[in-house]
């Protein structure tokens, strides 16, 4: 075998086994199998891992926002009339969060963590100041006390005298300061002399700046990355108490700060938050791009909160049959110690009419009101989100209450929040680093069909040059007689040599 055929057969097999390997590995995806499954195994919530302090320590900045409804017609509100209101806001804050007292528990399968949040005002993201501000809203403190009478005439006329000496009303005025962050309610105080469980200081962030709202237990997503940040206990309990069936109960998906890599668009994505008592569920709407990071946005849909006609998978938190609210409200009394607290998405998004129309004011708008996550699908992270959530109070005639007895029943807006994030610069250039190498590798085995098709253009080189030498010397031969008896050989079948022709010239 001549070098020439040897180096194109060299050549030939080389292509043949690059484009077949190439071609093979990107059809059945092993390189990218390879990469999926190290990235379930770097997303996991243990020392050393990729995301466990980003997720102590989440370093997008988030801010919380505050917006109030203020009662512009009070005195007809009092007469029995339709009230109107007006928005006033935001009052924005920092939040800094931080999980506390971290430690790995059964084997590092699963997390223990107390996520801490603190909020610092910040002045040029505001209307005005807190400490001067005042609005007129519903006295949540004399409705949480009168809800407790209802059922007893004689209590509601004990409960009225007491009131009315103590110049407590259905309704009040207080600084933005106060009605967040807390101040000494009279009539609180009154009953926590007979009551030692009831605190006589009142606000609707009470007691939260610097604080936790208990300790979770995480799955890390050591066994399953389906799992990764899934709540498995909250305070101690895998289901909670406060509703009245076992679906309803159920702490469903993760806390809202973590969710598992490689997300589908088919998802139902469950958040459990304890400011509702309750898990939420999220479902695909549109893809988004944050920062030059692709996202899936997930929003949560009418039948989260609908009517246990609309849904009948909702009739386990109704506190009893006849307070069942209609669609859009969730009354969270079971974990106000029985306050009449309602929650809603704000201007009562995607909720019935009858109550946006209860309420002049009130315009719901799905840009401003909707509550929606932005994640990256490949690795779960979240590149924005807003969480909006209204705080309501439940207004109703009280016998033996004769504050209440014009009064319309309606749900009552007082505040709505909006805790928003967006990931950093910083940490966007590493997500978009790390997607980079995620779908470099998938593609190497093409680097193999490169190779082969540059090694099969070459062979096609190497073959055509051998057949045009081929020919070449083809042309360049003859048939001529070796002997005189040659000459002679009419047949000339037998001495026949191969020589060079003569030169013609010659």
């Amino acid at each position: 075998m001549t070098r020439r055929s040897c180096a194109i057969y060299a050549v030939g097999t080389v292509c043949a086994t690059l484009l077949i390997l190439g071609i093979g590995l990107y059809a059945a995806q092993v390189f990218r199998t390879l990469m999926l499954n190290r990235l379930k195994k770097e997303i996991v919530l243990v020392e050393g891992s990729r995301v466990f302090e980003s997720w102590k320590t989440p370093p997008p900045p988030v801010f919380m926002e505050f917006f109030f409804f203020n009662i512009t017609n009070l005195d007809q509100v009092l007469a029995g009339e339709k009230p109107e209101v007006k928005q006033i806001g935001p009052y924005t804050y920092r939040e800094y969060r931080y999980k506390d007292n971290v430690s790995m528990v059964e084997n590092s399968q699963k997390v223990s963590a107390y996520t801490v949040k603190s909020f610092v005002f910040l002045r040029d993201k505001s209307v005005g100041d807190p400490f001067e501000d005042t609005i007129v809203t519903v006295n949540i403190p004399a409705w949480a006390v009168m809800s407790t009478v209802k059922s007893s005439f004689f209590k509601a006329s004990a409960l009225a005298f007491m009131m009315a000496g103590l110049g407590s009303q259905p309704f009040t005025t207080l600084t933005v300061n106060d009605l967040l962050w807390g101040y000494q309610d009279p009539l609180l105080s009154k009953v926590a002399l007979t009551n030692p469980d009831v605190e006589p200081v009142f606000g609707l962030m009470h007691k939260k700046n610097g604080s936790h709202s208990g300790e979770f237990v995480y799955h890390t997503g050591m066994q399953n990355y389906m799992d990764y940040g899934r709540v498995a206990t909250w305070k101690g309990d895998s289901q909670l108490t406060f509703w009245t069936s076992n679906q309803s109960n159920s702490i469903n998906g993760s806390d809202g700060s973590a969710f598992h890599p490689l997300i589908e668009k088919n998802e139902r994505l469950y958040v459990f938050t304890p400011d509702l008592c309750r898990s939420i569920y999220m479902e695909f709407e549109k893809e988004v791009e944050v920062r030059g990071v692709t996202a899936y946005r997930f929003t949560p849909p009418r039948s989260v909160l609908a009517s246990k006609d609309e849904n009948p998978a909702n009739e386990g938190f109704c506190i009893t049959p006849s307070e069942c609210l209609g669609t859009g409200l969730l009354k969270v009394s079971p974990c106000r110690k029985g306050a009449p607290v309602v929650a809603s998405f704000p201007h009562f998004y995607l909720a019935d009419n009858k109550y946006i129309d209860a309420i002049g004011g009130m315009a719901p708008q799905r840009e401003h009101h909707q509550t929606y996550i932005d994640l990256n699908p490949t690795t779960g992270v979240i590149v924005r989100a807003n969480k909006r959530a209204q705080v309501n109070v439940l207004i109703e005639k009280i016998g033996g209450l004769p504050l209440t007895r014009k009064l319309k029943e309606t749900v009552f807006p007082v505040m709505f929040i909006n805790e928003s994030v967006v990931i950093d610069e910083a940490s966007a250039a590493r997500v978009q680093k790390l997607l980079k190498i995620v779908d470099l590798v998938p593609n190497l085995p093409l680097i193999f069909v490169g190779l082969g098709a540059i090694m099969l253009a070459v062979l096609i080189v190497l073959l055509i040059r051998a057949r045009k030498e081929k020919t070449k010397t083809e042309d360049n031969t003859s048939y001529s007689p070796v002997t005189d008896k040659e000459k002679d050989d009419g047949q000339n079948g037998t001495y026949i040599g191969l020589t060079e022709k003569a030169d013609p010239q010659t």
